[in-house]
């Protein structure tokens, strides 16, 4: 490639970045999948219309700088419709993306976000002009994780209930039974219990049984069978006092995990029914 073509395409890419820049985007991926170009929705725009186009925009959101070639995208938007064509619809399906996001975009100039090797190899780069959910659950995350190492349990109290608000909200409803978000579903529903255990220790540490009450029993309502929630509840009821009531829950747990699933309890477990015990 001569020194003009490659000074040419560099110009090119300047340009677009340009115009990508000129805007900024938010995308929320926690309930309905919403997106926005500044204060103006994209969800109504004819390109987000098509399946293929949301799903290869989600997955791209998710995967900013992922290197991935042209045939395992292919897989991801048509997992079950293995055709020739395919390359050919994803060529369709990149073309709507880019005139999106760039609707002035000129013939042939590069996306600022779409990106590509020229050998089949494409990747997203949200080129700091993006806000999304799911960039601010894994900040707020690992803020929450530090702040409680380094002792400072307000700020990992905050963090983490701002993180529950968002998993709450259930990480791309309409897309439930799509393999393509599997593995981040699976994920987010992991930190998701994690995040409730360790806000349920901070309660307490910071003696807010009564919202260590309500994280317990909401948790338990999807879980009936989580150890932190059932330990929680019997802890603020022995705290408050109330030993018959503390007995009691713990014993209903111990009951239903053997019963039902066979196991025996945690050493912390059953260290907690000893301080019941003599607390009685």
């Amino acid at each position: 490639m001569s020194e003009q073509q490659t000074g040419a395409q560099d110009g090119d890419r300047r340009k677009s970045s340009a115009e990508g820049a000129s805007h900024q985007f938010t995308a929320r991926l926690f309930g309905p999948f919403q997106i926005w170009r500044d204060d103006d929705p994209l969800n109504g725009a004819a390109e987000l219309g098509r399946a293929s186009a949301r799903t290869l925009l989600k997955w791209f959101l998710l995967n900013p700088g992922v290197h991935v070639e042209s045939l395992e995208l292919c897989e991801l938007l048509w997992p079950d419709r293995r055709s020739r064509s395919n390359p050919n619809r994803l060529h369709v399906t990149l073309h709507y993306l880019r005139y999106l996001l760039e609707p002035n975009l000129a013939a042939r100039q590069p996306s600022t976000f779409i990106r590509s090797d020229g050998k089949g190899r494409y990747w997203f780069d949200l080129a700091d002009c993006w806000w999304t959910d799911v960039a601010e659950v894994e900040r707020l995350f690992a803020e929450g994780r530090d702040a409680e190492a380094n002792g400072d349990i307000e700020t990992a109290i905050m963090s983490c209930e701002v993180l529950l608000d968002y998993y709450n909200r259930t990480f791309l409803p309409e897309n439930l039974f799509d393999k393509a978000f599997d593995s981040s579903r699976t994920a987010y529903e992991v930190a998701h219990r994690e995040t409730e255990s360790r806000l349920l220790r901070l309660y307490l540490i910071h003696d807010l049984t009564h919202k260590a009450l309500q994280i317990a029993w909401s948790v338990l309502e999807r879980d009936p069978y989580s150890e932190d929630a059932s330990t929680a509840i019997a802890e603020v009821n022995l705290l408050q006092g109330n030993v018959l009531a503390a007995r009691t829950q713990l014993a209903n747990y111990l009951e239903t995990i053997h019963r039902e699933l066979g196991v025996d309890p945690s050493p912390a477990t059953r260290q907690l029914w000893e301080r019941i015990e003599r607390a009685g």
